[in-house]
């Protein structure tokens, strides 16, 4: 076998396992489905060729394999540009209609293959041969030519739209399928009696060599936990297997009479070493080739439960540390809290950084509010990569430190700070699995880090109240002591509700999240109905959970505020649309009277939201038949928003205290046990930080109410 001949063969290999692994690692994602058939059609052309080139001498064979060449070369533009579609997340009609020509254009080229109408005869040249064109080849060329372009049309018009980071991934998919475009045509010359040497097999080599090194390097399609898995079972097996082997062929050589004794005891053998041995190997694949192969769930697991058992933030910051090194394998680890009036990051704990006694370090607010605010996790070779003109001092003072990975730490809007991992003791990149996980778990470091603040501000807190008692006179001590013990009482209430509660909720809630969505299997229909009461149980108390702290941070002068512009006839509408479903279960009628015009105030998106949620959720609640009604109007230079229902109404006089603080009124219970009279305390005091008023009417018990949100319209001033 010469070097021409071998060239088809070693493409088809490479691309057909390239293939393989990326549909492995997700069968479901259309992107890796897509790919995969892409491979498999061009591991179709390539192997074909090298049986063509194989069988060079004989007329017949050169036929027969150039006919098995184009089974699969007739479906490469339409697959291609399928992939393209789901590359680019790109669902449309028009796009469907051109898959469905594509495919059915390809299916008649593939009936037409057997026939002396496609191609026919053979060219032998020096290197190797191919079949000659016949009229409808022709034909396929310009069908072949048009979807090819088409592809590149729609990939090229995704990059200039793409994120920074998105693009360095999608320029190597470009250049692969161009070269592969561009070389791979060549292939189709000799059908016309031009015999050019086959730089047109080069291409698939190129091709599995330029997306491999994306796929490393970039992340693309992520298949590295799918290779790192192969590789820790492929070194396990064949460490087993050899020896077996070995010790088989020997007692067959020398004592074939025992050879059924030595099966058995080979066989124990393999089965009692194979699980160290996988292990060790695991070891070897964390320590020199591949990121930790651990398990998600473990580590999120081990996470929660670490942090729920303390709330010293000593003990916190070691045990994050910990764990993250335990299971990435990472050779440091540095947390930091962010100070937002100065905009800088303050360093709270360190292991293995060298950062020579600094302890303050500058922030950077485009990339603070395009990662932390959103709490996505920064790769710092990606920002590099793509982005290192705008953010040279970061990204330099980064790579000086050694950090590879910024893992943001917020709670609900609030940026408490960065968790700093250095680069893996392997070398290699963290995958998208490891970002997945560190997102998760910087929630629940996040949480807890919060809450050993906030106890340890309350143990401030109590010995500087402590101090203040003891210089007042003994009348005034008791006064402030029995007030201490009422302040301690409800900061102690709040530190357990929220780090006791929050935590495990937070868990409950996406695990049960995960089991209905099958990330366990399939569940069926009963036990899925049981845990979506689980799931909206624990998501009623962390609402719960997250009054409390509203309220603790309100009163505490805490509660931050980004005003601006906001349409709140759109934001209401929103709200409706999320809320209908639960109407429609409850078969209310649910009408929402949309506004002529647009209803611009100056507020709070999120908060304000907040408050139109709970109003409108509370009316449908309370509401067990007949109907809620959302309109909005303008009145005064006001605009104002009414939720009307004809649910169970209130008693003379009740309204007026129906917005203070753990007030439920008189007959709520009867219609819905949870709450705590939270909510409409903290929508009041929400509102009154907008320069607006709240309040709630009702004709009589019975008979339906009527609650209000009044704000000042926008004027630009």
């Amino acid at each position: 076998m010469n070097f021409t001949t071998f060239l088809p063969l070693a493409s088809a290999i490479l691309v057909f396992f390239l293939g393989f692994f990326v549909w492995s690692k997700n069968k479901k994602e259309r992107v890796n489905f897509t790919f995969a058939l892409f491979s498999f059609a061009i591991t179709i052309w390539m192997f074909g060729t090298f049986m063509m080139f194989l069988n060079k001498g004989d007329k017949a064979a050169i036929v027969f394999w150039d006919k098995f060449v184009y089974a699969g070369v007739v479906y490469i533009p339409v697959i291609m540009l399928h992939f393209g579609l789901a590359l680019t997340k790109k669902k449309s009609k028009i796009g469907n209609f051109f898959l469905f020509v594509g495919y059915s254009l390809s299916t008649f080229f593939i009936a037409l293959i057997p026939t002396k109408l496609f191609v026919d005869g053979a060219f032998v040249y020096q290197w190797g041969a191919h079949t000659k064109a016949q009229f409808f080849h022709h034909i396929f060329l310009v069908y072949f030519a048009a979807y090819l372009i088409s592809w590149f049309v729609i990939v090229y018009g995704y990059y200039r739209t793409a994120s920074s980071i998105e693009r360095e991934r999608i320029k190597y998919c470009f250049l692969a399928f161009l070269i592969l475009a561009i070389f791979g045509s060549l292939g189709y010359l000799p059908a016309y009696g031009i015999g050019i040497y086959p730089f047109a097999y080069v291409s698939g080599l190129l091709f599995a060599a330029i997306l491999a090194y994306a796929i490393v390097r970039h992340r693309l399609m992520d298949i590295k936990m799918v290779l790192r898995q192969s590789f820790v079972y492929l070194f396990s097996v064949m460490a087993v297997a050899i020896p077996a082997s070995i010790a088989l062929y020997l007692a067959n050589l020398f004592s074939p009479h025992y050879i059924t004794y030595v099966s058995i005891a080979a066989l124990v053998a393999s089965v009692s070493v194979f699980s160290p041995i996988r292990d060790y190997f695991y070891r070897i694949a964390n320590k020199y080739f591949f990121s930790s192969l651990y398990d998600a769930r473990e580590v999120i697991s081990k996470m929660s439960d670490g942090l729920r058992s303390t709330l010293d933030i000593s003990e916190i910051y070691n045990f994050i540390s910990g764990v993250l090194t335990g299971s990435f394998h990472t050779k440091a680890v540095g947390i930091l809290n962010y100070d937002a009036a100065r905009g800088r990051y303050e360093l709270q704990f360190n292991r293995n950084f060298l950062v020579s006694g600094r302890s303050e370090f500058p922030g950077d607010s485009i990339l603070q509010e395009e990662f932390a605010e959103k709490s996505k996790v920064l790769v710092v070779d990606e920002i590099k990569n793509a982005t290192y003109e705008e953010h040279k001092k970061t990204i330099d003072l980064l790579t000086s430190l050694g950090v590879a990975v910024i893992v943001p730490l917020r709670v609900k809007d609030e940026v408490l700070g960065i968790i700093a991992l250095g680069q893996k003791e392997s070398g290699d990149m963290y995958n998208d699995e490891d970002l997945r996980t560190l997102e998760t778990i910087s929630s629940q470091a996040a949480m807890a880090i919060k809450n050993a603040q906030l106890y340890d501000e309350t143990k401030k807190f109590s010995v500087t109240l402590q101090k203040e008692v003891e210089r007042q006179t003994a009348q005034l001590k008791l006064a402030n002591e029995e007030l201490h013990q009422l302040d301690k009482a409800k900061s102690d209430f709040i530190s357990i509700a929220s780090h006791q509660l929050r935590t495990p909720l937070t868990a409950i809630k996406g695990f049960s999240s995960m089991v209905l969505e099958g990330s366990y299997g399939k569940i069926s229909q009963k036990v899925g109905g049981t845990i979506e009461k689980i799931f909206n149980s624990s998501e009623r108390l962390i609402r719960l959970v997250n009054d409390l702290l509203d309220l603790s941070h309100m009163e505490s002068g805490k509660m931050e505020f980004k005003f601006a512009k906001v349409d709140f006839d759109d934001m209401v509408k929103s709200v409706v649309e999320e809320l209908e479903p639960n109407a429609v279960k409850k078969k209310l009628q649910f009408t929402w009277s949309a506004p002529d015009k647009n209803f611009w105030v100056l507020a709070d998106e999120q908060k304000l939201r907040q408050v139109v949620m709970n109003l409108i959720d509370n009316a449908i609640k309370y509401t067990q038949a007949g109907s809620v009604e959302v309109l909005l109007e303008h009145r005064d230079r006001q605009a104002v928003m009414f939720v009307k229902d004809t649910g169970m109404g209130m008693h003379p006089g009740e309204s007026e205290h129906l917005f203070e603080k753990f007030v439920r009124g008189s007959e709520a219970s009867h219609y819905h046990t949870e709450g705590a009279g939270v909510g409409l305390y903290v929508a009041k005091k929400l509102i009154e930080e907008h320069k607006g008023r709240i309040w709630a009417e009702s004709p009589g018990d019975g008979l339906g109410s009527t609650f209000f949100i009044e704000l000042p319209e926008y004027t630009g001033s």
